[in-house]
């Protein structure tokens, strides 16, 4: 059985997580995982990973091989992921508060739901989640804020959203792999 979540998805959550306390939000939103996304491709991944675990080379690999798909989706669609990232994070925004102790944050309703639809992307590549599935789920969701953002950086969102879908489901064709808004659940 395939595990659900990669090691490279639970690396750019973990960085969303990181990225929302630093900007003192209450819980990880869409637009966090977006900023994950885009840290994730900047990050020097070898340096990440301890020497002395024992499977460091498969982790490392998958971690190398996803991001550089990343870039790629990135690259394709004309997308300074930087650019982008600094943008998202001067605009901020979301419930601040003082965080006060170092429990790990919770994703909101909405962030869960594009956990759910890259889930439900990766059950029709029949492949464990991988950040190109969160992309691609990110990219789907409604967000006037990020919206604004990109066409402040002249980034086609829906450039970028036909590269994320290539990528993240290279052997599917077909309009049904956008979610539903009415469901909750895919199962």
């Amino acid at each position: 059985m395939k595990p659900l979540h990669s090691n490279s998805l639970i690396l750019v959550w973990r960085v969303a997580e990181y990225e929302a306390r630093n900007l003192k939000a209450s819980m990880i939103e869409p637009s966090h995982l977006l900023l994950g996304l885009c840290k994730i491709v900047d990050v020097d991944l070898p340096a990440l990973v301890a020497k002395d675990i024992a499977d460091r080379d498969e982790i490392l690999e998958e971690l190398l091989r996803e991001v550089r798909r990343l870039r790629n989706v990135f690259r394709a669609a004309g997308l300074n992921a930087r650019a982008l990232r600094r943008r998202l994070r001067a605009k901020g925004g979301g419930n601040r508060f003082t965080l006060s102790g170092a429990g790990r944050l919770r994703r909101s309703k909405n962030a869960k739901q594009v956990f759910v639809d890259a889930e439900h992307f990766a059950a029709i590549a029949n492949s464990p989640v991988y950040p190109t599935h969160l992309l691609y789920a990110a990219l789907l969701t409604d967000d006037e804020s990020r919206d604004a953002i990109m066409n402040e950086l002249a980034i086609d969102k829906n450039r970028l959203r036909q590269v994320a879908k290539r990528e993240a489901l290279p052997h599917h064709n077909a309009e049904f792999l956008q979610p539903d808004k009415d469901r909750t659940n895919w199962n």
